[in-house]
Formats: C-alpha cells, sequence, structure tokens
C-alpha cells in the first residue's frame, strides 16, 4: 500500500514460536548475528566493534567485527546469548572518542557514549573488549541535545593516559522562579580512563565551555583537532541557526551565561547561512602521492585533519525546499563553502528522492566501480581517499568522493542523444535512416563579445552542457493520441460534440485541425472527424469539440472516441512518464524547453573555450574565448526538424544521456534475500583509521544493522550479496 512503510517490530513472533516448546528457546544467537535487537536507531564503530543501540531494552549490543571470517555479536557469559550492556532509558544516539595523532591520523578513544532524545543523561561505556560496561553515568540540569567526546591526548608508551572530555550540550538549566544563569551552553567533563576509575581517579565537576545566544540549542558538534569543536545550532524558531568553530580553553571554573560566547570563527556563511543539523569532519588523508617519476614536479597533496567540515542542512529550515538539503564542505581555515575538484564552488550534494538519515566519512576506503561506456558496463576496484556514505529517507544510498567534494560520474561518455523511430507499439524498429537529423536536442549558449558590454554583439555555442543535461527518454509521436482523451465514452445524443477535458496551457490543448477518431473494442473507423470548432463548456476545465465531417453509416454508433494531433502541428511530445509535454514542437527555431542546471561540475569546469570565426562577429584582432560552462546554463530544448515519412502513431523514441552517471547504492529488500525490512537506513559509521572495507548503517525499520562490503557493492543497483544483516 503506498505511503505504508513495512517495520519489523518487538520479539512477540519470537515469543509465539517459543510457547510450544517443551525445551524453551532464545530469542538471541550470537554466533549467526541474531542478538535480538529492538530499537536499533545508531551505530558506533570503535577499534573493530560495532556499538549498536535496542532502544526499547535499555541497552546496546556490541558486533564483533574484527576477525572477517566471524563477526559476531559478543557473547554474554551465558554463551547461548548476546552480551547486553545496560545503559540509560531508550538510548537512541551513540558518540565515540574521536582525537588526532601529531601526523594527523585518526586517535581513538576507551569510551562510548550513549543518551536519548528528551533525557537529561548519558552513559559512559568502556570500548575495551575485555570490559564492555557502563562505566559512569552522567545527570544533567537539564536536557541534553548533542553531545561528542574527544580522545586522550597522545603519550609517550609507558605514560598513563590522560583522560576523555565529554563535550554536551544541554538546554537552559535554570528552575522555575531560580536565579537567571543563562540559557543553553556546552559543557565540558573530563572523564578519565577505565585503569584510573579503577584506581580510585574521581569524576571532575562539569565546566560551561561556551555559552549561546538567547534562544538557540545545539543540534550536533564535531571534534576537531587543535582542541577545537564544530557546533551547529538552530533557533528556537527553527528557521535560523548558526555553525561555530569554537575552541575549548580548558576552563578551570563554571561560568553562568547570561553573556554569550565568542566563537572562534563563524562558519554558517559557509552553509549557505542555513541551520545544520549534523556536523562531521576527518581524520589526515593523503589525495595523491608523488610521482617519483617526475622529480621536478611535486604530485604530493594531502588534507590535513579537520581541513573540512561537513554539515547536512535542516530541511525543516526551509520546509524542505531545495535551498536546504543535502550536504555541503566547508573549509575550517576560512569559513567558506569549499571548492570541489574543478575549483568552483561545491555544489549541494543531495539524494534524489527523500532526506538524508546520516553522513559517514571514511578514510581511504575501498570501493567497486561500475563504470558505462558505449560498449556496456565495466568494473574496478579503487581506493578513495574520503569516502562519503550519505543513507536517505527513500532508502538510497548516496556514495561521493568527500576528498573531491563532489559525486562520482560513472559515465565515461560525454553528454549524448539518440533517436530511433518505432513503430506505434514500439516493438519494432523502422530502421529509418536519418532519424537523428529529424530531432533536435540541443542547449544554445549566448556569450558577450564584450563582458563588459552585455548589450553588444554576442557568439553563440549549440550543444549539450554536460553536467546540466537534463536527460530523460522523450517520444515524438506523429499524429499521436492526446493521452487523456484515449477511448473516451461519446455522448451519443450530440454526435457531432465531444466534451473533453482541456489544459489550460496552449501548448498542450486540442485545436482545430486535430482528429476525432471513434471505436469500440474490435474496430476503429476509417474516417476521421476534423475538429472544426472548439468552443467553452458549461463544465469548467472542459471544452466542446465540434465537427463538420459527415459521419459514415458504420461508425455512427461506435462507443467511443480519442482524440490525435493533426493540422500544422501533428507531433505530441511525450515525457517517460506518458506526460504530454508539448505539441508546438515542429519548428526550425525554438521548440520545447527543459529547464537545466547545474548538478554535477566537470573536472575542466572553470576551463575556456575559442569560438573559430567570432572575430568577425566581434570585430575583434583575434577569435574570442569564452567559458566551457557557462554561468547559467541555458535550457535543453527539444523539436522536431522533420517528419521523415512517420505514418499515425509512429514515433521517434529519444534518448537524452546527461553524460553524467552518480554513485547510489540500494538494498534489495525482498524476502528471498532476508532483507525484506531494510527500507530506511539510519546513521552510517566506519573506521577512521583508513583502509576500510565495510561500512555499517542502522536500520530502525528492520531492527538491526547492515553491514555493506564496499569492494563488492554494485552501483545503482539493488545489492545483496555485498550486504549482511545482523540482528
Amino acid at each position: 500500500m503506498s505511503g505504508v512503510l513495512t517495520v519489523k517490530r518487538g520479539i512477540l513472533p519470537v515469543f509465539i514460536a517459543c510457547a510450544g516448546l517443551a525445551a524453551g528457546c532464545s530469542d538471541t544467537d550470537p554466533t549467526t548475528g541474531v542478538a535480538g535487537l529492538s530499537g536499533a536507531y545508531d551505530v558506533s564503530y570503535v577499534g573493530g566493534l560495532v556499538f549498536v543501540t535496542s532502544s526499547d531494552r535499555d541497552e546496546l549490543q556490541v558486533l564483533d567485527a574484527r576477525d572477517p571470517d566471524n563477526r559476531h555479536f559478543i557473547r554474554a557469559p551465558n554463551p547461548l546469548q548476546s552480551l547486553a550492556i545496560p545503559v540509560l532509558d531508550r538510548p537512541d544516539s551513540l558518540a565515540r572518542d574521536t582525537g588526532y595523532k601529531a601526523d594527523g591520523s585518526a586517535l581513538p578513544g576507551p569510551y562510548v557514549y550513549a543518551r536519548s532524545a528528551g533525557a537529561a543523561e548519558i552513559s559512559v561505556v568502556a570500548a575495551d573488549p575485555a570490559r564492555l560496561v557502563q562505566i559512569y553515568r552522567l545527570t544533567a540540569p537539564s536536557l541534553v541535545t548533542a553531545f561528542a567526546a574527544r580522545s586522550p591526548a597522545e603519550v609517550p608508551e609507558g605514560v598513563p593516559p590522560g583522560p576523555s572530555v565529554l563535550y554536551y550540550a544541554i538546554q537552559d538549566p535554570d528552575a522555575p522562579f531560580a536565579a537567571d544563569s543563562g540559557g543553553a551552553r556546552v559543557v565540558r567533563l573530563p572523564i578519565p580512563g577505565p585503569e584510573a576509575l579503577d584506581a580510585g581517579a574521581a569524576v571532575s565537576a562539569p565546566v560551561t565551555m561556551f555559552c549561546l545566544q538567547p534562544g538557540e540549542s545545539v543540534q550536533s558538534m564535531a571534534v576537531m583537532p587543535a582542541n577545537q569543536l564544530v557546533v551547529a545550532t538552530r533557533k528556537s524558531n527553527g528557521l535560523s541557526g548558526r555553525t561555530l568553530l569554537v575552541t575549548d580553553t580548558e576552563p578551570a571554573a563554571d561560568v553562568d551565561c547570561r553573556t554569550a560566547s565568542t566563537e572562534t570563527r563563524d562558519l554558517s556563511a559557509g552553509f549557505n547561512n542555513s541551520p545544520v543539523r549534523l556536523v562531521v569532519s576527518h581524520p589526515r588523508v593523503v589525495v595523491r602521492d608523488d610521482d617519483t617519476t617526475t622529480p621536478n614536479v611535486d604530485e604530493f597533496e594531502e588534507m590535513v585533519a579537520g581541513q573540512l567540515v561537513y554539515g547536512l542542512l535542516d530541511e525543516l529550515s526551509c520546509g524542505g525546499a531545495e535551498t536546504c538539503t543535502g550536504t555541503l564542505a566547508v573549509v575550517t581555515a576560512t569559513g567558506q563553502t569549499a571548492t570541489d575538484l574543478s575549483g568552483a564552488r561545491m555544489l549541494p550534494i543531495r539524494p534524489r528522492v527523500g532526506i538524508p538519515t546520516g553522513l559517514a566519512l571514511i578514510p581511504t576506503a575501498t570501493l567497486r566501480f561500475l563504470f558505462a561506456s558505449d560498449e556496456g558496463l565495466s568494473a574496478a576496484t579503487g581506493t578513495v581517499p574520503l569516502l562519503g556514505m550519505m543513507p536517505a529517507s527513500n532508502g538510497a544510498i548516496s556514495v561521493f568522493s568527500a576528498n573531491d567534494r563532489r559525486e562520482f560520474d560513472l559515465d565515461t561518455r560525454k553528454p549524448f542523444v539518440k533517436v530511433v523511430a518505432r513503430d506505434a507499439a514500439e516493438t519494432v524498429d523502422l530502421g529509418l535512416e536519418g532519424a537523428a537529423s529529424l530531432v533536435g536536442a540541443t542547449q544554445t549558449a549566448v556569450f558577450p563579445c564584450d563582458p563588459a558590454n552585455p548589450t553588444g554583439p554576442s557568439i553563440t555555442r549549440t550543444g549539450l552542457i554536460e553536467g546540466s543535461v537534463p536527460g530523460g527518454l522523450f517520444r515524438f509521436v506523429y499524429q499521436g493520441s492526446f493521452p487523456w482523451l484515449v477511448d473516451q465514452t461519446r455522448d451519443m445524443s450530440t454526435p457531432s460534440s465531444f466534451v473533453v477535458a482541456q489544459p489550460t496551457e496552449a501548448h498542450r490543448q486540442v485545436r482545430v485541425g486535430d482528429v476525432i477518431s471513434l471505436a469500440n473494442r474490435e474496430i476503429v473507423c476509417t474516417t476521421d472527424l476534423i475538429v472544426s470548432e472548439v468552443r467553452p463548456s458549461a463544465e469548467s476545465g472542459k471544452v466542446v469539440l465540434e465537427t463538420t465531417t459527415p459521419i459514415p453509416e458504420g461508425c455512427a454508433a461506435l462507443p467511443t472516441f480519442s482524440v490525435l494531433a493533426a493540422g500544422s502541428q501533428p507531433f505530441l511530445l511525450i515525457d517517460e512518464g506518458g506526460n504530454l509535454l508539448s505539441r508546438d514542437v515542429e519548428t526550425v527555431q525554438g521548440g520545447y524547453e527543459i529547464p537545466a542546471k547545474y548538478t554535477f561540475h566537470p573536472a575542466d569546469f572553470l576551463g575556456t573555450a575559442t569560438i573559430t570565426g567570432s572575430a568577425a562577429t566581434c570585430r575583434t584582432a583575434s577569435d574570442v574565448s569564452v567559458p566551457l560552462y557557462p554561468a547559467t546554463p541555458p535550457p535543453l530544448v527539444l523539436r522536431i526538424e522533420g517528419r521523415g515519412g512517420l505514418t499515425r502513431g509512429q514515433r521517434l523514441v529519444v534518448t537524452v544521456g546527461s553524460g553524467v552517471i552518480n554513485f547510489t547504492l540500494g538494498v534489495s529488500s525482498t524476502a528471498q534475500t532476508g532483507l525484506l525490512f531494510y527500507t530506511l537506513p539510519g546513521p552510517v559509521t566506519a573506521s577512521l583509521a583508513g583502509g576500510a572495507e565495510l561500512a555499517y548503517i542502522a536500520y530502525p525499520s528492520a531492527d538491526g544493522i547492515l553491514q555493506v562490503a564496499l569492494p563488492l557493492v554494485d552501483a545503482n543497483a539493488n545489492n545483496a550479496r555485498s550486504l549482511r544483516a545482523f540482528e
């Protein structure tokens, strides 16, 4: 049923199955990856262990992913059951210690943290496989809205590690009628390591680190190098917010928050001044090694730790409009939106449908690609310096190059147009020679000869502009039926009058000169009734078609009619969904325009091209150079430039290829694959140590987590063989 999400909840079926067994049974089996999860809302990867919430049971479960041949949930003392770590009530969000070594690589820490939406508690869980327990529970003075944690600083071998630092954001902590201490704030709390706590070390009192403006609350935080933190806020009206780089000055004493703190740098402009609901950053990655065969050229390129912060824009701030959806990257050193591989300001990376439900940056990940060419598909496996994964609410998972700040392009071809003439049923290729010459499918960019004089002489470039082409399948149907006027019932009391629905757009309307065809289930009248008049109808949105063509006696009783295009514009342009786009398409100039916009920047996006012969037009000494890609791409114009001897119902099937294929993963959610309930993905996690081949995604809809083997995935397909579910 449309609009109904298939969700597996609870363990009642297990109880029913076990009720009739004399020996009893358990709903968990760690050896087969079944832990009886209930409420798998978040996941976090730490040192080869994958922590997952089991919210309905107030616990965390731990998947041991260290042994590639034996991944399983860690066993409880009773080996027939998986280990459950009791934590605060209904945990739904996790965080892990995040840090950076002196060389910028990831520095893990000893803890995982759990919180619950609408709660004031945080559970601190030891992540050492030898002691997976809640080691400390914090109760804040008001609701916790976000948290992050910094790993203990690097120390020489043999020196005891220092504390982790937990950062958590709370709302206004003041009780009713109590003295005003200010509003929401970010608090820091050093937590000694597990060994230090065992030895009797105390957890010190939390200290306010950063005070927010009135009416603000924190949505997300990310730990950065140099004792800094990215804090994403939203105003209480939900329409605005800030993204800030703040510095932890390690204050020793608590302060009130009646005065807002000053940030180190405001990153908001880089995120289009939209609120951000999730921020993530990255360790150091090498983008390109130096080529030793070119000693005079240094090709080495790296991204230093924390160079970029990616943020998911908050869709609620603009009602889900495109301007505040997807993810952007901001350069933390400048606060500006990052440029992509082309050197241009990056475009937001968005799911095609739905909204993002998670975001992870994975260093030096191994990924399988499927490239499209004129010869078909070819597979290749490569290493991506910094891979982005972004699940979405429609079930798809976008995979992109986070180091290039753009989506992948798996199409080795440039934009193209392919035209095939087919019969009315589209089962026969008519073999029409020169079919491509009958169709125009172009974009025409106009450039002033002198950019300083935009109203002066101009030159044009015609073709298809990669990264902006609205690709698709289109049909020019000769004397085709209007889609909504097929097999309509006649009013036999007015045999020469036909009441039909009429669009408001003139280019989609029935006109004088079109044809009415009478029929029943067996026969079609061979006499065309020509529309001689189109007059208003008493019914809203309809018109009356009149014909003066005599109706043959053998056709007079036929009960249905269809209306076909004829006259001076006999072609109908139909899209892939069967919708009429326009009938005004037979022309040597103009045609049907489809708006274009850039969704991808090719590597040469900022390049230029010299227009041969433009010197004469522009009256310049030499030919003029213009941008390869205009600032605003012109529309794609579709038109018919010749009829080619087509007969009624025959059509020109036009494929417009954009030249760009992005990388999206789907899940084969069927009973046969065992992934029936894996329809709504949530957060995603992976190792930050580099060389990752696996990612893990929480699936609230399935009460499970999905392991994604990146070197085995099929791009732009529903996957099964590369996936494994743990529940």
